[in-house]
């Protein structure tokens, strides 16, 4: 019992000796770290008449207690003059400000036909095969056939080749690579309204307007569709509408069966006009939406804004009424197509973005135009 108890007490001893040696170390690095402590802060001091200043901290007064220096005129410290403008820096938002363009809905209310090939056939019918009263007994002649026509709408190409830095991908606050994708889908279909609008069909859309006008009264449905027209009204005063009276000529040129799905296209500023124009009764001829997602109406048909339409001038086309889902058509070929490139031009990142659309009028009886000028004799 005695032997452990001594066997014990030795370890007890030997376990003590190796905490002082511990503590030594400790005590030894304490103090290194105070000299190389105290270095540092004597590194700035310098003596004065048996005094200390810090010359780390005011190098103008320490010129002035050496070598009687006077300290440079002062001036006053703000956040416009910090030197560089970096000391106080701005919050990032992660909205941007976007000029906003404006376009067409023609899209939204054409007809839409997806194809595999370089155009899209239609088939046009103008006529109908002739029938006649008969008696029982009387002799039955041959009736004349007339055969649908076809009506061929090139599918045409654009495209649209941008290219951006690997170390901007890389080093921007937001994706680049989604934002810049975003605007050519933008900018593509900003530049596909404006092609069914204005397209002269040229590598292009033939748009609406491109098609010219003819008063109503000699309106026909030729068999040329590059020589299609669109009947029209006038409203008998340059760039302007001051009798609504026309309003209603025109609706009632379309022919019934077009009008369960017809509608207007007008830009703003003529939409402004028809806002100011009053009934016999003195109320207003445009119906205001109270909902900004559903249109306003005017006589009873929807108006869609289309700011591709020219700016009001003497003769040119103001607005256009009608079914465009019968009267206009647009042929989809291939929806967008991205091939990304970061391998011929090493540090950048290179996107060729292309799509391929046709549209043309198909059938210009079923939309009208509303002529500011007057009718041609």
């Amino acid at each position: 019992m005695s032997i452990e108890i001594k066997q014990l007490a030795d370890q007890l001893n030997e376990a003590s000796e190796n905490i002082k040696t511990r503590i030594s170390g400790l005590e030894s690095n304490f103090n290194l770290m105070d000299t190389e402590l105290a270095k540092l802060q004597t590194k700035g001091t310098k003596h004065y008449f048996g005094g200390e200043f810090e010359t780390k901290n005011d190098p103008e007064f320490s010129q002035f207690l050496t070598k009687g220096a006077m300290p440079s005129e002062s001036k006053s410290l703000s956040v416009t003059t910090d030197g560089q403008g970096v000391s106080v820096r701005s919050d990032w938002t992660n909205e941007t400000a976007t000029l906003v363009y404006e376009t067409s809905p023609v899209r939204q209310v054409a007809k839409i036909m997806n194809t595999d090939s370089n155009e899209v056939e239609i088939l046009v019918n103008r006529g109908e095969p002739e029938s006649v009263w008969i008696g029982e007994l009387d002799a039955r002649a041959d009736t004349t056939t007339d055969f649908m026509t076809r009506h061929k709408i090139p599918v045409d190409e654009h495209y649209a080749y941008p290219s951006i830095t690997l170390q901007m991908m890389e080093d921007s606050e937001f994706n680049v690579e989604d934002w810049l994708q975003g605007q050519v889908s933008m900018r593509f279909a900003r530049q596909e309204a404006s092609a069914f609008v204005n397209g002269d069909g040229i590598g292009k859309p033939k748009g609406l307007l491109n098609y010219g006008t003819v008063k109503e009264e000699s309106f026909t449905w030729g068999a040329t569709p590059s020589a299609y027209q669109l009947g029209a009204q006038y409203t008998g005063v340059d760039g302007d509408i001051t009798n609504p009276d026309v309003l209603f000529d025109l609706v009632d040129s379309v022919k019934a069966a077009y009008l369960p799905r017809s509608s207007w296209m007008m830009t703003r500023a003529f939409r402004n006009k028809i806002r100011k124009l009053k009934d016999t009764q003195d109320r207003y001829m445009l119906q205001p939406s109270i909902d900004a997602n559903v249109p306003d109406r005017l006589l009873g048909y929807p108006v869609y804004l289309a700011e591709d339409m020219p700016t009001l001038a003497a003769d040119v086309v103001g607005a256009l009424f009608g079914n465009f889902g019968d009267g206009y058509t647009i042929a989809d070929r291939t929806g967008y197509t991205v091939q990304r490139d970061a391998v011929t031009k090493p540090g950048w990142v290179k996107y060729y973005v292309r799509r391929r659309i046709g549209g043309a009028l198909t059938n210009p009886e079923a939309i009208k135009a509303l002529v500011l000028g007057t009718e041609p004799i």
